[in-house]
């Protein structure tokens, strides 16, 4: 089963996406915020992060170059999620995907499964 990290602030859209990507048969780790995002990092191992920009603690960009910084999860693929269009994007802050809020399912569903296969669905 994939591993889904998802980082917002805002608790009732990480519980939102959560519910939704578990019903697609993903497994689901929820943060409140980068800081959080990077101590759960070694024990969730996602294979996708959907990050916010806009947290407290540790904003989105500086998580997502925390984050390329670690040689184990470079690699990790990252979506954002934000209300404001980033359109300058700094080599160190590379992401797979954009989600501008609000997004809808098939918007959210669309940009996981090009970075992850769907998985099996829950029994």
């Amino acid at each position: 089963m994939k591993t889904i990290l998802v980082v917002d602030d805002e608790m009732d859209i990480a519980e939102a996406v959560k519910s939704i990507l578990e019903d697609e048969g993903y497994r689901v780790v929820t943060c409140a915020n980068g800081r959080e995002a990077l101590d759960c990092l070694k024990d969730a191992r996602p294979d996708l992060a959907i990050i916010d920009v806009m947290m407290p603690v540790m904003n989105g960009f500086e998580t997502i170059r925390a984050i390329r910084g670690s040689r184990e999860f470079a690699s990790l693929p990252v979506l954002i999620m934000s209300a404001i269009d980033p359109s300058v994007r700094p080599p160190d802050y590379d992401w797979a995907g954009f989600l501008k809020k609000p997004f809808s399912l098939e918007r959210l569903l669309e940009q996981v499964h090009k970075q992850l296969p769907p998985g099996p669905a829950p029994a």
